[in-house]
């Protein structure tokens, strides 16, 4: 072998392969069952109180998307 090829399989075998940014299946499972909760309540709302809850509920949710959509952009 060449130094060239030692010094690439020495840096791929040092490589970490740590897997810190992976969601857990607690925090998928919570993550879901907080999306069924805030479905079932808009829902509840439109029946209960009136349809004009689901437009305000989408107008308040635009600011959430762009701040999501920010984190998950940004990685933090």
């Amino acid at each position: 072998m060449t130094d060239a090829a030692l010094d690439t399989t020495n840096a791929i075998d040092t490589h970490d392969h740590h897997e810190e940014g992976l969601a857990t299946t607690r925090g998928v499972v919570l993550f879901l069952l907080f999306v069924v909760v805030v479905i079932a309540a808009v829902i509840y709302g439109m029946f209960a109180i009136g349809p004009w809850v689901l437009g305000v509920t989408a107008v308040a949710t635009v600011p959430l998307i762009y701040i999501v959509l920010l984190v998950l952009t940004v990685g933090k």
